[in-house]
C-alpha cells in the first residue's frame, strides 16, 4: 500500500466540503489501518460513529472509492479509551451547544416548528392517471385522504422509480388540506427528516422544535423511507415518532422502492410496524395507461402532438412515468429549438431509434465526450462553451450536470473529470456533484431532467 492510513484520511478530509472539514466529530476520528478492502477508523463513542455514518458516510465512501477502489469499505470502530467527557453523548452535545451561536439554534428551532406542509399543489388525485397496475393503491390513498388515521394506518406504498408514488403522497396531503384545513399535514423526504434530526442533536435548542414539528402532525407523509437504512440513530428517532403518531391515531403514509420485508438494513421492529397497516404496490404502467398519461401531460401544458407520435413514445418508453413525461418534454423542446413539425420522423430521430421499438436499443456508451454532447444537445448549447471557463447562468447548471453524470456513469476519478472539463482543481467537480445531488432532492422537475439524461446511457 503506497499510502499510510493517516495520509489517506487526510486526503479524504481535504476532498470533503467545507461543512465536513470543520466538523468536530470527523476530527475526533483516528485512522487505524488501510487495506485494499477497507479503511478502519477509530471513534470515541457510539454517538460519534452514528453522527459520522448518518451525515458523511456516503461522501467519505465516494472519495475513498476514488482513492483506493470501489470495493474499499469504511469501518468505524469504537475505542472508548480515546474519549474523556466525549464518551458521553450528553457531554458531546453540551460541548457543541456551548460553541453554537444561540441565535442560530433559535432560528433552527423556529423553523422546525413552522407548519409548512411541503406539498406540491400540482400533484392531485384529478391529475393522477388510474389504471390496473395502480388501481388498488389509488383507491387506498383516496380512502386515507378522506378518513385519515382509521382503516389504513400506516399506509406503505412501494414500487419502482418514477411510477407515481410521490404524486400519490402529495395528492393525499393536498386533498386533506383542502377538505379539512384545520389538520396539520406534513410532507418530507426521509433525507430531510434525517438532516433535521442531526441538526436538532447538534443544536440542542432545536430538539424540542424538531419533536413538536413531527409528533404533532395529524398526517405525516414521508417519501423514500428506504433512505433510513443503516441510519441507526435516525431509525430510533423515527421509531419513537411513529409510535407517538400511531398511538394518537394520526395518519402515517410512507413510500419506498421495496416492500418492508426487503428493507433488510432497517430494524426489524420498524419493518414490523410498516406492515401493520396497508402495504400497496404501484405497478409498471401498461400501454393504454402510458397513452393516457401522455395525453394528460399534453393537455396540462398545451402541447399538440399527433396520435402516431404519442403511440410511438408509449411503445418505446416502457420503464416508468417519469421517463415517459421527460421524453415528451424533450421532444417538444427539440421541435421548438429546431423549428420543426412534431412528426413521427422527428420523434424517431430524437429518441435515437429508427428500428423496432425497444427501451434499451441504441443506448450510448458513457464517456466524458458522449456525456458532454448529450447534455449540450439537450440544453441547446455548444460543447465548446460547456467545457469552457465561462460562468454565465445558462452554462453553469448544464456543466454541473455533465460533471455529475461523468461521476455517476463512468469510472473516471475526480481529477480525470476535471481534466475533461478543462479544470485545474478536482474540488470543482466535487462541488458540482454536491450541487446536483441537492438539486435532485429539492426539485422534482430537475430530478426528471437528470433521470432522463442518465437513462440515455443506462
Amino acid at each position: 500500500m503506497r499510502h499510510s492510513p493517516d495520509e489517506i484520511w487526510s486526503e479524504i478530509l481535504e476532498n470533503l466540503n467545507d461543512t465536513a472539514q470543520q466538523d468536530v466529530y470527523l476530527h475526533q476520528a483516528v485512522p487505524l489501518s488501510i487495506t485494499a478492502d477497507a479503511l478502519n477508523i477509530a471513534v470515541p463513542s457510539a454517538y460519534t460513529r452514528a453522527r459520522i455514518e448518518e451525515r458523511f458516510h456516503a461522501d467519505i465512501q465516494r472519495v475513498l472509492a476514488t482513492l483506493i477502489g470501489a470495493q474499499c469499505a469504511l469501518i468505524l470502530t469504537i475505542d472508548n479509551s480515546m474519549s474523556n467527557s466525549s464518551e458521553d453523548p450528553d457531554a458531546i452535545e453540551t460541548e457543541v451547544e456551548d460553541n453554537t451561536d444561540p441565535s442560530l439554534a433559535n432560528d433552527i428551532s423556529i423553523s422546525l416548528q413552522q407548519n409548512q406542509t411541503g406539498l406540491n399543489p400540482n400533484y392531485r388525485f384529478d391529475t393522477f392517471v388510474v389504471d390496473t397496475p395502480n388501481r388498488i393503491c389509488h383507491a387506498t390513498a383516496l380512502a386515507v385522504s378522506e378518513n385519515p388515521g382509521r382503516d389504513y394506518n400506516p399506509l406503505f406504498i412501494y414500487g419502482g422509480v418514477g411510477l407515481g408514488k410521490t404524486h400519490l403522497l402529495h395528492a393525499i396531503g393536498n386533498r386533506l388540506s383542502a377538505t379539512q384545513p384545520d389538520k396539520k399535514v406534513l410532507y418530507v423526504t426521509s433525507e430531510t427528516f434525517m438532516n433535521e434530526y442531526v441538526e436538532s442533536i447538534v443544536n440542542r435548542g432545536s430538539a424540542q422544535g424538531f419533536r413538536t414539528k413531527y409528533r404533532t402532525a395529524d398526517m405525516l407523509l414521508i417519501d423514500d423511507i428506504q433512505f433510513l437504512e443503516r441510519k441507526e440513530g435516525t431509525q430510533e428517532e423515527f421509531f419513537n415518532t411513529f409510535n407517538e403518531l400511531h398511538m394518537n391515531s394520526n395518519q402515517i403514509v410512507m413510500t419506498s422502492d421495496r416492500t418492508p420485508n426487503n428493507l433488510e438494513n432497517l430494524e426489524v421492529r420498524l419493518r414490523s410496524r410498516f406492515q401493520s397497516g396497508m402495504v400497496a404496490e404501484i405497478g409498471m404502467p401498461q400501454y393504454e395507461m402510458r397513452i393516457a398519461i401522455l395525453r394528460q401531460k399534453c393537455q396540462d401544458h398545451g402541447y399538440n402532438l399527433p396520435d402516431d407520435v404519442l403511440s410511438y413514445i408509449a411503445e418505446v418508453v416502457e420503464t416508468n412515468i417519469r421517463e415517459l413525461e421527460g421524453t415528451l418534454t424533450r421532444l417538444v423542446a427539440q421541435a421548438t429549438i429546431l423549428k420543426e413539425e412534431l412528426s413521427l420522423d422527428l420523434a424517431r430521430e430524437v429518441l435515437n431509434d429508427v428500428g423496432p421499438p425497444s427501451p434499451i436499443q441504441h443506448r450510448r456508451t458513457a464517456t466524458s465526450k458522449a456525456i458532454q454532447t448529450v447534455v449540450a444537445d439537450y440544453f441547446g448549447i455548444d460543447v465548446a462553451d460547456l467545457v469552457s471557463l465561462k460562468r454565465t447562468k445558462e452554462l453553469v447548471q448544464p456543466r454541473q450536470i455533465a460533471m455529475y453524470m461523468c461521476r455517476e456513469l463512468t469510472q473516471m476519478s475526480y481529477a480525470n473529470i476535471a481534466q475533461a472539463f478543462n479544470r485545474e482543481n478536482h474540488t470543482t467537480i466535487i462541488h458540482a456533484c454536491k450541487q446536483v445531488e441537492n438539486m435532485i432532492h429539492g426539485n422534482e422537475d430537475e430530478q426528471q431532467t437528470i433521470t432522463l439524461l442518465l437513462d440515455q446511457f443506462r
